[in-house]
């Protein structure tokens, strides 16, 4: 068995087509709804294509209307409690339907997801390549994303999608705060 290769459509998590061999495995889709008087909350569907070409859902992300609260993470029909690790640092885990825990982790600029408590030297179960990257991992037409899952995570695979996208956006949002903050002006006093 070789390492998977899901090449992403766009360079929006939340909004792209995951193909492997040229057709789509994955997709993910996201729908905002607006609330009166509360802004407006996301919902995104992530569906995995069947060996008939239908589509099954495999799991979903609510974004929540506050971004002070945390999304809910469904994998099938099991809640995924995602648990922000560091401080400072965006390390995230979970428990996956094997019943291990894993986290995501930026390591060289790059998304991976490590199995925890697997010893010295575990490798990842995933990892995230751009052919181009760029100051806050903003993809443009000329570059390319594709996740890598090596046969150590196949048997995860929809836990490793799903929780990739929301991992990837939580990231890219934290990033893009980062940034404006870094640009503001200094207040006058």
């Amino acid at each position: 068995m070789s390492t998977l290769k899901l090449t992403l459509s766009r360079g929006d998590p939340l909004q792209t087509d995951f193909l492997a061999t040229d057709k789509v495995l994955y997709t993910s889709d996201t729908i905002t709804y607006s609330l009166a008087l509360h802004g407006s909350r996301a919902k995104t569907t992530v569906t995995r294509r069947d060996a008939i070409g239908g589509s099954i859902q495999v799991g979903f992300i609510e974004w929540p209307a506050s971004h002070h609260d945390r999304p809910r993470v469904v994998i099938r029909t099991r809640s995924v409690k995602m648990t922000k690790t560091g401080l400072y640092t965006s390390p995230e885990k979970f428990q996956a339907q094997d019943g291990r825990i894993y986290e995501w982790q930026i390591r060289n600029s790059r998304a991976q997801l490590i199995p925890l408590h697997a010893g010295r030297g575990a490798g990842y179960v995933a990892t995230l390549l751009q052919t181009s990257q760029g100051f806050l991992k903003v993809w443009d037409r000329a570059s390319s994303a594709s996740l890598f899952i090596p046969p150590e995570g196949l048997h995860i695979l929809d836990d490793i999608v799903v929780t990739f996208v929301y991992f990837e956006s939580q990231w890219r949002d934290r990033e893009r705060h980062k940034a404006r903050i870094g640009c503001l002006p200094a207040l006058a006093t």
